[in-house]
């Protein structure tokens, strides 16, 4: 097995988010749903293509990861828009929404697919819930949007740790081990603060 400690916590992760989405339904069984789907297909690829995307059999291991992240972060556009502009019409939303679904698709397939490009695709989307979530928060006084502006924040956090490269060790535990496992934590608070606004509602209320 190649990249051990990184397939080990992409694998654990991968359960932690699928049992946390199970216990959901709604935008937060979806987001902890689909970032659990990229946890596993993470572990796949890291564990059997160890010249990652410089083969096709590698390339294409990779897409259900990147495509995982997108449903999130398409998830992420909409609440987001959902909770920061409430009067904007459905069709417009879905537009907006279904416009930058295809400019993730095109970049990763024809541009660059590598996991810095999803981030600045990501990133954006999950900026903009967590400004959401936060607002929220302070306006409802919510514990359960406290809890997942946190959970956003960590796996921003997480994220940008991983772009840095940050590790505890180069080769045993590297920044990618250290990225999940920080996710870990992100997916927890994301579930117990979905799970107190009521993630029925595909704009959960406070």
């Amino acid at each position: 097995m190649h990249e051990p400690a990184v397939v080990l916590t992409d694998v654990a992760l991968a359960i932690l988010g699928a049992v946390l989405c199970w216990r959901l339904t709604g935008v937060g069984a979806v987001i902890l749903g689909g970032l659990a789907s990229a946890a596993l297909w993470g572990a796949v690829f890291h564990a059997f293509f160890p010249a990652k995307t410089a083969t096709v059999p590698g390339f294409i291991a990779w897409l259900p990861v990147a495509f995982s992240i997108l449903v999130v972060a398409a998830m992420l556009l909409d609440l987001g828009l959902r909770l920061l502009a409430p009067r904007l019409p459905q069709s417009v939303r879905r537009a907006l929404v279904a416009a930058y679904a295809v400019a993730f698709v095109a970049v990763v397939l024809l541009v660059d697919e590598s996991f810095g490009s999803i981030v600045r695709f990501y990133g954006p989307t999950l900026g903009l819930v967590l400004v959401a979530a936060g607002r929220e928060a302070i306006r409802a006084r919510s514990a359960g949007w406290t809890l997942i502006a946190a959970g956003f924040a960590l796996s921003a956090g997480a994220a940008l740790l991983q772009q840095a490269g940050v590790a505890i060790h180069p080769v045993y535990f590297d920044h990618n081990a250290v990225y999940h496992v920080v996710q870990a934590v992100a997916l927890v608070l994301l579930y117990v603060g979905f799970q107190r606004v009521g993630g029925t509602d595909p704009a959960p209320r406070a």
